[in-house]
């Protein structure tokens, strides 16, 4: 039988869709611990489900679009481990393909593979917990690691006075700890194209809600490591093109032809290329063509990040395709043999 608090817990969800246990104490002049008790009956029962923690909790109502039809958990040592053939794999166990519209998937195509491929380089964690839950409406995914936490880590790298500041850094985008490898760049438009974002570690959390278009903060109990969850409409309208467009400078052209493409690169006084990032911009939906030409002309060298992606990855998932690289110089060839000895 339902008690009385009970229904005013109801009729408070059903009027404005959240809660916060000060709320309801005050309003009905009942003790935190006795509501707390009710709480914990809705929450497992799915009725609700609780945001932020400690002073920030909230409880909100749970829609259809929270209800999981499919979920995948698994555990990878981080030592050799690919974040490409962990996305594959991820891909065929929850058959992707048909799950989601075709922004949804290259939307979580680059947010996964940029955020594991973080856990894996920088994290210092020997292990990576990843939990993706497929919902009536939405995919979201949960990536885990046990390492120096991501706050911590920039605050060492780049001497800042704090994880605080650290955070701030986050916000601003585009910031790297290692700058002879990557840009920054693939946290910095993974913010920008999914629904929600969300970065916690150590006593600090980040939030990108880009459904309401802003960003939020809180501190909460220490978590070792660094916990990023982020989730999608599974027929989302965002598109991944539009964000790299909007957020990104134009570093390349394209000549396009009926079957091939060429794409020049433009090095800025002797820019260099590095990230996976900048590949994934540079080739994305250029699978339709059969050929695509690569011009490194004055490029004087590429990371390993941005030839593995280009010249590995690219070629495996999309196995027509061919590749070919142009006015390359001896150190760019090297990287590019280097990087297909490896597959």
């Amino acid at each position: 039988m339902q008690s009385k608090l009970d229904k005013l817990i109801q009729n408070k969800l059903r009027k404005q869709g959240e809660f916060t246990i000060k709320e309801l104490s005050a309003e009905l002049g009942i003790s935190r611990q006795a509501i707390h008790k009710h709480v914990k009956n809705f929450l497992n029962h799915g009725t609700i489900k609780k945001i932020g923690s400690t002073r920030g909790t909230k409880y909100v109502k749970t829609d259809r679009s929270d209800t999981t039809t499919h979920q995948l958990r698994r555990t990878y040592q981080t030592k050799e481990l690919l974040e490409d053939e962990v996305l594959e794999s991820v891909k065929i166990a929850l058959d992707l393909r048909h799950q989601m519209n075709t922004n949804a998937r290259e939307i979580f195509s680059y947010a996964f593979t940029e955020i594991l491929n973080n856990a894996i380089e920088h994290s210092q964690s020997e292990r990576v917990l990843i939990h993706i839950e497929l919902k009536t409406y939405t995919i979201s995914c949960t990536i885990r690691d046990y390492g120096v936490g991501i706050f911590a880590h920039m605050q060492d790298r780049l001497g800042l006075p704090s994880e605080e500041v650290s955070l701030q850094e986050l916000i601003k985008g585009k910031a790297t700890t290692d700058p002879e490898r990557h840009t920054g760049e693939g946290l910095f438009f993974t913010s920008r194209s999914t629904d929600l974002l969300q970065i916690t570690s150590h006593r600090l959390s980040l939030i990108f809600d880009n459904k309401v278009k802003d960003i939020f903060t809180s501190i909460h109990r220490f978590l070792k490591g660094t916990d990023v969850d982020f989730s999608i409409s599974r027929n989302t309208k965002r598109n991944l093109t539009d964000s790299f467009n909007e957020f990104a400078g134009m570093e390349y052209d394209y000549t396009f032809s009926k079957t091939s493409v060429k794409v020049k690169l433009f090095a800025r006084d002797r820019e260099r290329f590095l990230s996976r990032s900048i590949a994934k911009r540079i080739v994305h939906r250029l699978e339709q063509f059969e050929e695509i030409i690569i011009d490194f002309t004055n490029v004087p060298m590429i990371g390993q990040g941005f030839a593995d992606q280009i010249f590995r990855v690219f070629p495996q998932q999309h196995p027509h395709v061919k590749i070919i690289p142009k006015n390359a110089n001896r150190a760019i060839n090297t990287m590019i043999r280097h990087v297909l000895s490896e597959s």
